[in-house]
């Protein structure tokens, strides 16, 4: 009789059930073409603050994503589908979304990689997308018929799907990804000042007025309100300041508006100012001026300035306030809770609100120049965020960020920027210059210094050159690294101080700087970190595992960072419940991507492996995949006799497995087998 008692005695039961091992292996074998992440449009999200990177109406928007090669042959043949779903906030795929005409947004490329240059958009004979490349290099921007697909949203939620299909595609699971998109209506009041010509009365192109002929400057005034959807606003004022060498300065209706003038725009009309939503005898009327959506409102004036010979004169208008009519929630009234009655009363009446801003504030402003005498002026035109470099600054930048646009902006490699352009009456002098900027990070000062020229990052770079006579525009950058947090970036334009030409390198004359207000530009922007994405974790060790086996534990992850397509700031540990799986952990650079490790007894039975992937701002992701390995063992047992055993196991269980006696009778043994189990 064979006796198991002493093993039987010392294992769990439950190690003797068969084991349902899940094991996400099987690494893809063959092409397989991926959607790693989209990256325009950028998701919106929202918070009791408010929502961001969220999309105007009409504002048009191309499509952006990284599309990868994540098997282990070539792709050959390619296309890919860019579908608009409607959604709501809990981010369900609805119906497809129509445009204006009422055609499904679906576009589809089904030429995007084939063996016909002439055909498709690449030639798939010279240049396939190889296993791991990415299409197009990185980030590519998505076309149809050699142009980018473009979409014009309306108002409302989304969800946007890019999907990738190819007739050798091994696993279809990752051929989509869907972002969450908010569009919304914008408004906006436009202020524009025009200098007019006296002869012809027409408006004239420049800003700068050259009054050394004239005995006084005409200009306009003119406001309009626009937005995607009827926008009416009342009482809006408009800040006119005029200064300077001023003698008087006018409007057309005898309106003295020498100095600072509070100017009120629109058509005055009895209208509505209150209503309640339940008593309609309650409601209130009043005299507003309102402006009629879309409808340019114009005023004229006329400048004279003093006798000086010298004099200079400025104009400015902007945008101070205006009132909107409405259901807002400053319109709402609520009855309070009694005892006894618990209930609350929400009334939501129509009301003015004040308003200071709208959503495009770049065009609430506008300003005028004038002089008797040469007028020196440089300034800065436009100011940004360059983004889209690698983590180590190389590759081209995808996206740029202009002061004053509402968004975020990601960490990584990054391209401070600024153009700068000659403003003074007399275009063919030219004027030495300089940028000196500044970059703090959550109010901490990070980095300074001066910028004449911008010769890194960007496709075209410029050199420096004196701003006026045949270079009237010029531009500075900087790279930096950003990390999460609230970033302050400030430019100042200075103007070379000078009396004498220069004749090195190119001869410009010195002045001073006649409105150094139009010499600063900051931005106050917030920065994230996007996550990295693991694509896929995968076990590739095949068979059976168990312990002490001579073929190693393979382990496999792909993982992206938007931030830093390139991975070279990913690093990988990888880890099992009795802790860290040695000789695994290290950068991407390091080969940490795969992870190889002998089958060691503590990895018995069912054990979950997790691999945690973290980039360059500590930010970090994990996956986990289930392992099972077998226990193996052989016991053998003598009998009085000399009748050896030996019995081979390969078992869940970290017990040892022992034969305590053998008793000889006429029992065979010879090739015993117990259910569940492998060997004899």
């Amino acid at each position: 009789m064979l006796m198991l008692t002493s093993f039987l005695a010392g294992m769990d039961i439950h190690e003797l059930e068969e084991q349902v091992v899940i094991e996400e292996t099987g690494a893809r074998s063959g092409a397989d073409a991926s959607v790693i992440a989209i990256t325009t449009p950028k998701e919106s999200t929202c918070n009791i603050q408010g929502c961001r990177n969220t999309l105007q109406v009409g504002e048009e928007v191309s499509f952006s994503a990284f599309i990868k090669n994540v098997g282990d042959a070539d792709i050959t043949d390619l296309s890919y589908t860019v579908t608009v779903y409607l959604t709501d906030s809990n981010q369900a795929v609805g119906g497809v979304a129509k445009n204006a005409q009422g055609n499904d947004l679906i576009w589809e490329n089904l030429d995007v990689m084939c063996d016909d240059a002439s055909v498709c958009d690449y030639d798939s004979t010279t240049d396939p997308l190889s296993a791991g490349a990415f299409l197009g290099g990185g980030k590519v921007t998505l076309q149809r018929s050699g142009a980018d697909i473009v979409w014009t949203p309306t108002q409302g939620e989304y969800m946007v799907e890019i999907a990738v299909d190819s007739p050798i595609d091994a696993d279809t699971s990752n051929d989509a990804e869907l972002v969450y998109v908010i569009v919304e209506d914008w408004y906006d009041i436009s202020v524009d000042l025009a200098w007019i010509d006296g002869a012809s009365g027409e408006e004239m192109e420049t800003s700068s007025l050259d009054a050394s002929s004239l005995q006084s400057g005409q200009f306009k005034l003119t406001v309009t309100a626009d937005g995607s959807n009827t926008f009416s606003p009342r009482e809006v004022t408009i800040r006119m300041e005029t200064s300077g060498q001023v003698d008087t300065a006018s409007l057309s209706d005898g309106t003295d508006v020498k100095g600072i003038s509070y100017i009120t725009m629109g058509t005055v009309s009895n209208v509505e100012i209150y209503q309640n939503e339940t008593d309609p005898n309650a409601t209130q009327m009043g005299n507003r001026a309102v402006m009629t959506y879309q409808t340019a409102y114009e005023m004229s004036g006329e400048l004279y300035p003093t006798g000086d010979a010298n004099a200079q004169f400025e104009i400015t208008a902007e945008v101070e306030n205006y009132t909107l009519y409405g259901q807002y929630d400053d319109c709402v009234e609520s009855s309070d809770a009694t005892e006894g009655n618990e209930n609350v009363t929400t009334w939501n009446n129509f009301c003015e609100v004040l308003e200071n801003n709208d959503d495009r504030p770049k065009t609430d402003y506008d300003e005028l120049t004038g002089s008797k005498v040469t007028y020196d002026d440089i300034r800065i035109s436009r100011m940004g965020i360059y983004q889209g470099y690698n983590s180590d600054c190389t590759g081209v930048a995808t996206t740029f960020m202009q002061e004053g646009e509402d968004g975020d902006l990601n960490v990584g490699c990054s391209l401070l920027y600024a153009d700068v352009e000659h403003r003074g009456s007399d275009p063919t002098k030219a004027y030495g210059w300089n940028v000196s900027y500044s970059v703090a990070l959550d109010g901490t000062p990070v980095a300074s210094g001066t910028l004449v020229e911008c010769t890194v990052g960007l496709e075209v770079p410029y050199v420096y050159s004196p701003l006026g006579g045949g270079a009237p525009v010029g531009a500075v950058c900087m790279q930096t690294t950003l990390e999460p947090g609230e970033y302050t970036f400030t430019m100042e334009l200075a103007m070379n101080n000078k009396s004498s030409t220069d004749t090195d390198p190119v001869p410009w004359s010195g002045g001073t700087d006649q409105r150094t207000s139009n010499n600063d530009a900051s931005m106050v922007v917030d920065v994230i970190n996007n996550l990295p994405v693991i694509t896929s974790f995968e076990l590739t060790t095949e068979g059976d595992i168990v312990v002490g086996q001579e073929s190693p534990l393979v382990f496999a992850v792909s993982a992206f960072d938007v931030d830093d397509p390139s991975g070279d700031g990913l690093s990988f540990a990888y880890s099992y419940p009795g802790g860290e799986i040695g000789g695994c952990s290290g950068t991407q650079a390091e080969g940490a991507t795969v992870c190889t490790s002998p089958v060691l007894p503590d990895f018995i039975g069912n054990s979950p492996v997790t691999v945690v992937v973290t980039d360059s701002h500590m930010g970090e992701v994990s996956k986990e995949i289930d392992m099972f390995v077998w226990n193996s063992a052989v016991a053998t047992a003598t009998s009085t006799s000399g009748v050896e055993v030996q019995y081979s196991l390969d078992y869940n269980g970290q017990s040892e497995f022992t034969i305590s006696s053998f008793e000889d009778d006429d029992t065979v043994y010879d090739a015993v087998q117990l259910e569940g189990f492998t060997g004899t």
